[in-house]
Parts: C-alpha cells; structure tokens; sequence
C-alpha cells in the first residue's frame, strides 16, 4: 500500500506561505549567437515562490561546500536550475546546490543552498 503525498504537499505548501516569505527569483538563458553583433540573446525570466530562509551552523560550514555566508532556503516546490539567482536582505544570492524533497516522486519542497 503507498501513501498519497498529496494533502502532505498542500500542507507543505501551506506552512510555507504562512511562515515564510516571498521571494523573488530570476532565471537567465544564455540565447542563439548571432556572428552580425557577437552577442548572446538572452532572455530574463522572474517567479516568487513562498521560502523559510536559514543561515548554516558554525559546525557546518566547512569553507569547500558550504561557505561562509551561504544561506539555506526552504522553498515550495518548484524546477529550480542551478545559477538561479534571488534577491535576499539587500543581497543577491545563487543557486549553488538544489536538494528536492521528493517522496514517491511527489515533489514536496526544495532544499536551496545560495552563495552571494
């Protein structure tokens, strides 16, 4: 018997928005090349999604995976990529690591660790 992650999800969700904040974060995709201009048509892309923001412990910042200043974002869930970027306290942070919560392959919320 499997269990049905969906309520679970919408609590997830729920417990995001209300004790969490909203976020604002961007995406850029490198476009096609063009030899006229020798530039890149990039595009600009923004979603907010509901995130509980945390710094990392002194015990586990280890200066190679986890630095000094990094910050773990709880978010709801989302396809986050990698080099996603989100303004937080006056910062702007990267996505540098995406660790999805995902029983039974019911995508409940993401784990983000962001890097200024």
């Amino acid at each position: 018997m499997s269990f049905n992650y969906t309520g679970l999800k919408s609590s997830a969700t729920a417990l995001l928005t209300k004790f969490g904040r909203q976020l604002t974060f961007t995406r850029t995709t490198k476009g096609a090349y063009s030899a006229a201009t020798g530039k890149t048509s990039d595009t600009t892309a923004t979603f907010d999604k509901y995130c509980c923001v945390f710094d990392y412990s002194a015990k586990e910042i280890n200066n190679s995976t986890i630095q000094q200043g990094d910050r773990r974002i709880l978010s709801e869930s989302h396809e986050y990529e990698l080099n996603d970027s989100v303004s937080l306290d006056g910062k702007v942070y990267r996505v540098i690591s995406i660790s999805e919560n995902k029983p039974s392959g019911t995508l409940m919320s993401v784990d983000l660790q962001v890097r200024a």
